[in-house]
């Protein structure tokens, strides 16, 4: 299902702020031909962030959805995801990397708004797997 990179496209409408929740929708193309889902994100007191994301086949399917989380260092947003798969037991979790750019203060509503000007990309890893992903916005 995941393919080693990984094309993903993000729409926002809203600037995420302390205790606003955004939302948007991502589309992938994989081997495996369409993927795409939606996905929410809110701002935590301690400068991180939280949310929740959905994998949809074409046809609207759920076919995985869990949480995500991210963390600011100096030189990258850093996070971890996990995913149930419907219809299959247990839990499928990785992490994730984006370097940028952007200044030490940086929100992560600065990297999505980035993402408007250029391609903001990253990796992600699920042992054994591991690739690339890239997103861009468009308002």
């Amino acid at each position: 299902m995941f393919a080693a990179r990984v094309l993903v496209t993000f729409a926002a409408s809203a600037i995420l702020a302390l205790g606003t929740e955004l939302k948007g929708t991502w589309s992938a193309t994989a081997q495996t031909g369409y993927l795409g889902g939606s996905w929410t994100a809110q701002a935590d007191q301690g400068g991180g962030v939280t949310g929740t994301w959905m994998l949809q086949e074409a046809t609207g399917r759920i076919l995985m959805q869990g949480g995500w989380s991210a963390s600011k260092s100096a030189q990258s947003w850093d996070g971890a995801w996990r995913a149930t798969v419907s219809g299959r037991a247990g839990e499928y979790s990785g992490t994730w990397t984006s370097a940028t750019s952007l200044s030490p203060q940086a929100r992560l509503a600065d990297m999505l708004e980035s993402a408007l000007r250029a391609v903001v990309t990253g990796t992600w890893k699920s042992a054994p797997r591991a690739g690339s992903w890239s997103i861009r916005a468009s308002p």
